[in-house]
């Protein structure tokens, strides 16, 4: 692949998203300066797949994420997907995830989710060759008190614990606009055994509510105060792990910081699928030693 289309596509697959109804190789052509010929053999080769097929996939998965963790109506989401009809939207969704909509609502096959999503995490990560070190700064932060509900075995199974920690805020009213929503990395998949990783789904409270401690999974955790390093990202979560990565390997040894022993922060600002996968928007915490 050429330099400078690496360099544009990252642009184009924003525009993509964005756009209210799918876009033709015409359209972006002429927002890109490549020839229709060129940008369609360009985005196949790097893409594995036409625009055509890039953009459905990519309104399906915004749609299979709905429906895995809102309560947004079939028919909403197939007229969202850019499908008339509820029927045709349900064929097309049968077809990649091998369920209908129905049935992936109420038991998702997280693993053929993983595997029929892959593609696309892939595309996404086209924009993480340039980290900018703008959006890195130091700042003092105050203790954090958090509800937790820890998911300790396979990463391909966190979705289920998702869903119920979703439930118990919607039953509870711990909507994420009064109580902030963090998570807490405590492991490195590639440095653990699958089931023994352990990742927090948590939300911020301002005093200890005990009552609250009504399923096994849940346990109140403290982040302690001190000087944090933080990495505002806006884009899709697939882009998280290489961002977090570089942070630890070239960020911060290049500034001098070294990460204390606290887990990874996570602060969920905006959600997808609320918001186009580029437009979620996460803050990123490394606990720094002060010594």
């Amino acid at each position: 692949m050429s330099e400078p289309f690496l360099a544009l596509l990252p642009r184009l697959l924003q525009l993509i998203e964005n756009a209210d109804e799918p876009l033709t190789l015409t359209e972006l052509s002429a927002r890109s300066g490549y020839s229709v010929w060129h940008l369609h053999r360009q985005f196949r080769l790097y893409c594995g797949m036409p625009l055509q097929s890039y953009q459905r996939l990519l309104k399906l998965q915004r749609a299979a994420t709905a429906l895995a963790y809102r309560q947004t109506p079939v028919t909403e989401l197939a007229l969202e997907a850019g499908y008339q009809h509820a029927e045709s939207f349900s064929r097309a969704f049968a077809r990649w995830l091998s369920q209908a909509p129905a049935q992936f609502r109420q038991q998702p096959e997280w693993q053929h989710w993983a595997q029929q999503t892959e593609q696309l995490n892939q595309i996404a990560l086209t924009d993480t060759t340039n980290l900018d070190g703008a959006l890195l700064r130091c700042e003092q932060r105050s203790s954090t008190l958090l509800l937790q509900w820890l998911h300790q075995g396979h990463p391909a199974s966190i979705g289920n614990n998702i869903r119920r920690f979703i439930e118990f805020r919607r039953q509870h009213q711990l909507h994420p606009s009064r109580f902030a929503t963090f998570n807490l990395l405590y492991d490195d998949p590639q440095d653990c055994a699958a089931d023994d990783y352990r990742f927090g789904l948590a939300l911020q409270l301002r005093t200890p509510q005990p009552e609250l401690l009504q399923q096994p999974e849940l346990s109140l955790v403290t982040v302690p105060a001190g000087w944090y390093a933080c990495y505002e990202h806006t884009g899709p979560d697939a882009q998280l792990e290489p961002i977090i990565r570089a942070l630890y390997t070239e960020l911060l040894p290049a500034r001098g910081w070294l990460p204390a022993d606290v887990p990874l922060l996570l602060e969920r600002v905006r959600f997808f699928p609320d918001v186009p996968a580029h437009q979620a928007h996460s803050r990123i915490w490394l606990a720094l030693q002060t010594d």
